[in-house]
């Protein structure tokens, strides 16, 4: 069956099916399955993944890779070039950015200026995302990163480091 038909199912029916973890665990089970049978067949590569939550948005999809046994909480916004590697944690309310406005120019307006080509971000394998950060476009996330929640990243940080705030910094290395 086509990707189109998939997308279908998935932004009509399956994103709004119950959460993984919802009260009544064989429904949460079945709704997770369903949004991963789909997203299998959306993504450009798709590993086992462990979780897909509700309202999780990835436009078309076909350019997004995912490794195995990764999962992705609710309300979470993936732009179409992204790359998350194996055994990655993107909590709930993540949002991952690939563009951003033109606003050099004061003599258009803003709105007329356009926008810069999409930037790929890049979450290698083994890192957790906290809850309701936001990464600005083109980060990469090197390996066993983890991210605090409510940070807005907007820059890079070195593997195995413990980063959070606004704008996030340093906190500690793990190795």
């Amino acid at each position: 069956m086509s990707q189109l038909f998939f997308l279908t199912i998935y932004y009509g029916f399956a994103q709004y099916l119950p959460n993984s973890y919802c009260a009544f665990r064989p429904l949460g089970m079945a709704s997770n399955w369903i949004r991963v049978y789909c997203v299998k067949r959306i993504f450009k590569k798709c590993g086992h993944i462990r979780t897909i939550n509700r309202k999780v948005h990835f436009a078309s999809g076909r350019n997004i890779e995912i490794g195995d046994e990764s999962g992705i909480g609710a309300n979470t916004s993936i732009p179409g070039n992204t790359i998350i590697g194996n055994h990655v944690i993107l909590s709930r309310n993540c949002f991952i950015l690939d563009k951003n406005h033109i606003f050099e120019r004061t003599d258009i307006p803003l709105n007329d200026q356009g926008c810069y080509p999409p930037k790929q971000t890049v979450i290698e394998d083994d890192c957790w995302i906290g809850m309701n950060t936001l990464m600005t476009p083109g980060r990469h996330i090197s390996k066993g990163t983890i991210i605090g929640m409510g940070s807005i990243l907007t820059k890079d940080f070195p593997p195995y480091s413990v980063v959070g705030g606004n704008p996030a910094k340093l906190i500690k290395s793990r190795k």
